[in-house]
């Protein structure tokens, strides 16, 4: 299979998903891969979840108490993860059969490698196909403008990688894949692997979609922490003003396209008061690129 058998610690930080939970335990259960640790993290489930957690004993190490979101959970794991490779992989996605194989394969033929992510599937809640996401190359500049195209549940990475620039931020709670993607970018090489290595679900209760709003307040935090950064490269450190408009721009047409004009203008006041015509071409760039529908009209 491989020259190196090293053993992959896959964390599933959970709560309250017992409806979607055992298709993600199967999921690694079911692997071509079979040298794999599953830690589950679960924040003290009132559904049921723990019923499903019992059946998988001694097959899954997990622990059931609260704690601080899923930033904390996956920390939690990650600091108990023995294997050499690492990822997180949510209660409500999977992994497609040969996809810890195949990211083991790449790590052990380029060592110089710190992280990899592959391609995937979203699917609705019942499963039921919606799009297929092709990431494309790895490209840092891209993910400093806030456009993340990794799919989270598609990436694997050494612990040593962890063990260097440490966990999830945890102050974040939406952007912290971003965040991350960032961090691990400005010190180790990425590679995209071009293979469909899991499936997403994209719903309406899920976190992701129901605060997609919010995203733009992670940003702000992040960005600081990007633009301080000794690290980052001095030609994007020169776009620091370009990536704060288009951020603005964009997290103002987002909360506008869900009814709330208000925060939405004050985040477009801010694009515009730091450069009005970069401003407008971001405005209609977006417009143009995500298809925002009767944005000017909408109360």
């Amino acid at each position: 299979m491989t020259r190196h058998n090293p053993l992959v610690s896959v964390v599933t930080p959970s709560f309250n998903k017992g409806p979607f939970i055992k298709e993600t335990i199967q999921s690694i259960q079911d692997q071509s891969y079979s040298h794999i640790e599953h830690i589950v993290i679960d924040g003290g489930s009132t559904d049921e979840t723990l019923a499903i957690l019992k059946k998988y004993e001694g097959q899954i190490s997990w622990v059931s108490e609260p704690d601080r979101g899923q930033s904390h959970a996956i920390n939690k794991g990650w600091e108990r993860a023995r294997g050499e490779i690492i990822a997180y992989l949510n209660a409500d996605d999977t992994y497609t059969r040969d996809a810890v194989e195949t990211a083991v394969t790449y790590l052990n033929e380029h060592p110089d490698v710190g992280m990899v992510y592959g391609d995937g599937i979203m699917t609705d809640e019942r499963g039921r196909f919606l799009e297929e996401g092709r990431a494309g190359e790895f490209s840092l500049r891209e993910l400093v403008y806030c456009r993340d195209a990794i799919l989270q549940p598609a990436v694997f990475l050494r612990k040593s990688v962890y063990d260097r620039i440490g966990g999830i931020d945890e102050s974040l709670h939406l952007a912290m894949d971003l965040d991350y993607w960032i961090r691990v970018g400005l010190l180790f090489q990425v590679v995209h692997i071009p293979h469909i290595l899991a499936t997403a679900k994209v719903y309406g209760d899920a976190k992701s979609v129901a605060l997609m709003h919010r995203y733009v307040s992670d940003y702000e935090h992040i960005l600081e922490k990007v633009f301080a950064d000794s690290y980052l490269p001095p030609e994007l450190a020169a776009e620091k003003n370009a990536v704060y408009n288009y951020v603005y721009v964009k997290g103002g047409l987002d909360f506008i396209h869900l009814g709330r004009r208000r925060e939405g203008m004050r985040y477009l006041g801010k694009a515009f008061r730091m450069n009005p015509f970069r401003c407008a071409g971001n405005v209609l760039a977006l417009l143009g690129r995500y298809g925002y529908r009767n944005i000017i009209g909408r109360r």
